[in-house]
């Protein structure tokens, strides 16, 4: 769903000052060059950011990749890991690796690190075993799905999208509300065809939460002799596999009165909005539920509520169908920064929501996230590799070390609880999140140290994926690119 009446605490300004590697990061050296533009102050994440010009034969990232760097002297190290496909069925939680993440060492990124004489990132190398990666996308064409957006948001959210919908035989049907661009529908579906995105589009004039509900009958309208699940989401909803997806709707008979998704985090919009499935984790009405409730549809129409409140009311008043928690789907109503969800030792999610939200003060590059895929498979995306020296990678988000304060009496390997790391806002405490994400631990204030990835780049016909992640002074929710670089860490991917 898009935001509810909750109320915004702005996020909690941090810094820490810690010893990196065993050495101090350096940033009294000398000024950039006269091309860049130092920020003055904190940038607003809608504004364009200027980035610094990384050439292509540093081969740092062959492309601009670091947004507000000031400073063109950074620490950085580099790891090379080569994936070899084998018999696992699937990722352990955590798998070790069999080296530590290096120093760094200190770099003047205008330099061309070809030259003998200039200082060249510290790196290492290792092989991983993964899962065999399967040759094409899975058939997923019972389910349709249908969102109500603006032609704006949807055409920043396609390449997103494509991710999970490209070339499966599904379908996405996007009730649009009309654009005051004339061009703005044909330039979706043009990005939409080329990004093999099944999507089909209608327009009405009706408000969002009511374009919302008469999806139930638009995506009937436009169901194929397949189609078993009328799958509701918002533009943020993000599908990590659809394969895992598939599988997981293998369980479920479509032709009993089936209503399928996620109860919210809190508890707290649970009181205010219901037991019910919160729209942006993706709901799922099986065909036999949805053609229980046509004949009942234009009564629900006339009872006003939020989009999915007017499902689940329809669903209540009419069908002795109750809500299926289907709990590796994620609503995600959790205000400021999410990392502790992303990097705790937990099943890969199904589906998760708010990347792109400014109010929830979440902005994760889900897009960049994902494409490690291309080398390693779905099942990498968000998988957590430890190092031997106990820094921990979780695949397309992070590497953080914990602090002794919190890694001590927890083993990293198996301790399956999760970070509070987001605020807590509007009198609500950590058992109001422990009905969903629970088991919950403390946030660590002994001195974790984050990098948080800021961009990745796939070369070589997709057998290659440089990712870059970076240490910043200060993070702001989930805004990348904020305050000043202290260190990157360039982990490259390739196919053994």
């Amino acid at each position: 769903m898009h935001l509810r009446s909750t109320q915004l605490i702005a996020a909690a300004f941090f810094s820490c000052l810690l010893l990196w590697f065993g050495i101090s990061l350096n940033r009294t050296t000398s000024p950039p060059p006269a091309p860049v533009q130092i920020p003055t102050e904190p940038p607003n994440p809608n504004d364009e950011q200027p980035f610094y010009n990384i050439p292509a034969a540093s081969h740092l990232m062959g492309h601009n990749g670091i947004k507000n760097l000031s400073n063109p002297r950074i620490q950085m190290a580099k790891v090379h890991i080569a994936v070899s496909q084998s018999d696992m069925p699937t990722f352990p939680l955590m798998q070790p690796l069999d080296v530590k993440l290096p120093a760094s060492t200190e770099i003047t990124i205008t330099d061309d690190l070809n030259d003998p004489a200039v200082s060249r990132p510290a790196t290492t190398r290792t092989t991983v075993k993964i899962p065999r990666l399967p040759h094409t996308q899975p058939d997923a064409s019972a389910f349709i799905f249908g969102l109500a957006t603006t032609y704006e948001r949807l055409e920043e959210s396609l390449d997103t999208i494509s991710h999970w919908s490209s070339n499966s035989n599904t379908k996405i049907i996007g009730h649009m509300q009309p654009s005051l661009d004339p061009d703005a529908p044909d330039r979706v579906l043009k990005k939409a065809q080329s990004l093999s995105v099944p999507l089909g589009t209608i327009e009405s004039g009706l408000e969002f939460l009511d374009r919302y509900f008469t999806l139930l009958k638009v995506l009937y309208e436009n169901r194929t002799p397949t189609t078993k699940w009328y799958v509701f989401i918002d533009d943020d909803t993000f599908f990590l596999s659809l394969s895992n997806l598939v599988q997981t709707f293998r369980k479920y008979d479509p032709e009993l009165p089936w209503y399928i998704g996620a109860l919210s985090e809190d508890f707290n919009q649970m009181a205010t909005w219901g037991y019910m499935a919160y729209g942006g984790g993706g709901i799922f009405l099986s065909h036999g539920l949805v053609e229980t409730l046509l004949p009942y549809y234009d009564g629900c129409f006339k009872r006003r509520n939020t989009g999915d409140k007017m499902l689940a009311q329809c669903i209540y008043k009419h069908t002795n169908a109750k809500l299926t928690w289907e709990h590796n789907l994620h609503q995600l109503d959790l205000h400021g920064d999410h990392s502790g969800f992303y990097e705790a030792l937990r099943p890969q999610p199904l589906s998760i929501h708010h990347w792109k939200s400014e109010d929830f003060q979440s902005i994760v590059d889900v897009y960049n996230m994902s494409r490690v895929a291309s080398v390693c498979g779905n099942s990498c995306i968000l998988q957590k590799f430890r190092f031997a020296n106990d820094w921990v990678l979780t695949n397309g988000y992070s590497i953080v070390k914990y602090s002794h304060q919190d890694a001590g009496y927890r083993d990293l390997g198996k301790d399956i609880s999760m970070e509070r790391t987001w605020e807590f806002y509007g009198g609500t405490g950590m058992q109001h999140f422990e009905h969903s994400l629970g088991p919950l631990r403390k946030m660590d204030e002994g001195g974790k140290v984050s990098f948080r990835m800021e961009s990745a780049v796939v070369e070589e016909d997709g057998r290659r994926i440089r990712q870059l992640y970076v240490k910043r002074t200060h993070l702001e929710g989930e805004y990348s690119g904020r305050g000043e670089v202290e260190g990157v860490i360039e982990v490259e991917w390739s196919q053994a």
